[in-house]
């Protein structure tokens, strides 16, 4: 099967997609997540509830409701319009009306890689009604594993969440579309190309012209759309990516600085050094102490 620009992207940074909440509640509650900063999503799988988010009127969620925070933003859920103080929540009276919910984090190991999710808003509501069959399958299936808790459901509930991910992005895409980053490339068959060309082979000596020539266009166009849809040069876009690839290839101990900067295309470690600090801010010897 041809590889995808997003499926390359989501493989070699390992997202990671945890389940860290089951809760039933009931009368009046609501559920602050501040202390969770990264990535969220929320599923309402039964019952109702309200969404709260900074500056705006609160919003009616309902059973089969997803709401996904791509940077962790503050917000609140809650079973009345107007919430309370702190975040708190009680255990269901399952003899009374009650909503569930599952809670999670999306995380990847590698780092958010550059330009993934720049263009996604702070917030994404996708009501019930609006999923396509095979995302309303994974809801179910997540619903239904929640509600029905066996062995090695912590990793079933997981993995489902890893496969979240990819449809909230799949439906950003078709429902909404994106004007930059790599959601907005990767429906531009052309750029797409390009970008999958520089993840894969970080180290060969590409050149505007070089990568114009395999996707078939002129120089000064595809300059322009790339840079329309990802926000940087082409180049800009090969050294922050091929940082990125430094900070993975780190993990690994046995990788020295030297070594990482032949594989990303470096003349001399020198000249690594000089781009890694310019767009990371830090040295390559200081991350690798720090993953010592």
């Amino acid at each position: 099967m041809e590889q995808d620009l997003l499926s390359s992207v989501l493989a070699r940074l390992h997202l990671r997609a945890r389940v860290y909440a089951l809760p039933s509640v009931c009368g009046a509650w609501q559920i602050d997540t501040t202390d969770h900063p990264g990535a969220q999503f929320h599923l309402i799988s039964r019952g109702t509830g309200y969404l709260h988010l900074e500056g705006q009127p609160p919003r009616a969620l309902r059973s089969g409701d997803l709401c996904v925070f791509p940077r962790g933003s503050w917000h609140l859920i809650s079973s009345s319009p107007t919430p309370r103080g702190s975040g708190t929540w009680e255990r269901a009276d399952l003899a009374m009306p009650y909503t569930s919910l599952i809670c999670g984090e999306f995380e990847f190991e590698q780092g958010t890689p550059p330009g993934l999710l720049d263009a996604l808003p702070d917030a994404i509501v996708i009501p019930s009604e609006d999923v396509d069959d095979r995302f309303g399958a994974v809801l179910r299936l997540l619903a239904d594993e929640s509600l029905h808790i066996e062995s090695g459901s912590n990793v079933v509930l997981d993995r489902l969440a890893d496969a979240l991910f990819v449809m909230v992005l799949r439906h950003h895409i078709k429902r909404v579309g994106d004007r930059h980053g790599l959601l907005a490339a990767a429906s531009d068959k052309r750029i797409a190309s390009a970008l999958l060309a520089m993840h894969n082979e970080p180290g060969k000596p590409w050149t505007v012209a070089s990568l114009a020539s395999l996707v078939g266009m002129s120089r000064t166009a595809f300059s322009a759309r790339f840079s329309e849809l990802m926000g940087d040069s082409p180049m800009a876009y090969l050294t922050r990516w091929r940082m990125h690839e430094a900070e993975r290839l780190f993990q690994d101990a046995r990788n020295s600085v030297a070594r990482v900067a032949e594989r990303l295309g470096y003349e001399t470690e020198a000249a690594f050094r000089r781009a890694y600090k310019r767009v990371t801010g830090r040295t390559p010897g200081s991350v690798r102490r720090n993953l010592a």
